[in-house]
């Protein structure tokens, strides 16, 4: 799917559930909803300075029964163009959090969950053995080579991701960043409109990147 626009939409009205299919509605026609200031840009720069102030690298990132939260870097080429080079957090709700990520999302994980026409309650309670979990992933792009080639993601699951913005533009970087393609193969860098705090909700088959 291509992208259309960016449309802007109060914490409120995000948190409020009758507002749930107009979000849903548009998310799914292609737009991206933007909720601004959705969290204390410095609460989220401070926990992304612990994780990678001491990163614990694994090389098994299976999601099996008892699985501890993963950090792994991704460096690599898949199928045809398909590339890669970040670094990722996964958080899962049965662990241990000593970053407070957890506590500080799980309000807008709910909703986003309740989007995505799960039931919150039994998704917070769910392990790898019951084949659906929730995971909250952090994901940082090295500067001047961090990239993830143009995708789109599957949609048999989950069709509404969630995205909070830790960097901003210029503050951070200087070019580059999370873009996606409009109906005239136009390249639409989303990060040069987005600042640290703001949250994003895009359709998961949105073709959609990261350039360094």
């Amino acid at each position: 799917m291509f992208f259309k626009k960016l449309i802007e939409i109060n914490k409120s009205d995000f948190l409020n559930d009758k507002k749930k299919r107009f979000i849903r509605q548009k998310v799914l026609e292609g737009n991206i909803v933007v909720i601004r200031n959705h969290i204390k840009s410095k609460e989220l720069r401070d926990i992304f300075k612990k994780l990678k102030k001491n990163p614990k690298f694994t090389k098994d990132t299976r999601m099996v029964e008892g699985v501890k939260n993963i950090c792994y870097r991704a460096n690599q080429k898949g199928h045809g163009k398909y590339s890669t080079n970040d670094f990722s957090w996964y958080f899962f709700p049965w662990n241990k959090d000593r970053t407070g990520l957890m506590k500080k999302v799980k309000k807008t994980f709910r909703q986003v969950i309740k989007l995505n026409k799960y039931d919150p309650d039994k998704l917070y309670k769910n392990t790898p053995k019951d084949r659906l979990v929730l995971r909250a992933h952090v994901i940082y792009y090295p500067y001047k080579n961090g990239h993830i080639s143009l995708h789109s993601d599957p949609t048999n699951v989950t069709n509404i991701t969630c995205g909070i913005y830790i960097s901003s533009k210029k503050l951070d970087y200087d070019k580059g960043g999370f873009y996606v393609i409009d109906s005239d193969k136009k390249v639409c860098f989303v990060d040069h409109e987005i600042n640290s705090g703001d949250m994003i909700l895009f359709y998961n088959g949105l073709y959609h990147g990261v350039k360094p």
